[in-house]
């Protein structure tokens, strides 16, 4: 078992402000094993949260998104 900490998911509006990505899905995947895990949400206020799953300490997970108006991108961390 291992862990992720929450993050805020934003987008940068390339005038120097960012869009916080409020009740958005949010693939997972394991880079480390090359494995899709189970997606999860932003919450309202834009935040992954954080959690556990059965994967080793220092596995390396992707988070992305894609947005209808063609808006995507992601985060990498290593659990802990």
């Amino acid at each position: 078992m291992s862990n992720y900490s929450s993050f805020e998911a934003m987008i940068d509006n390339g005038d120097g402000t960012t869009t916080m990505l409020a009740s958005v899905t949010v693939k997972v995947y394991d880079v480390t094993h090359s494995a899709p895990l189970t997606d999860t949400a932003t919450d309202a206020a834009g935040v992954v949260p954080g959690a556990s799953v059965a994967i080793a300490v220092g596995t390396l997970l992707r988070f992305s998104f894609s947005r209808a108006d063609g808006i995507c991108g992601y985060a990498e961390v290593l659990t802990t």
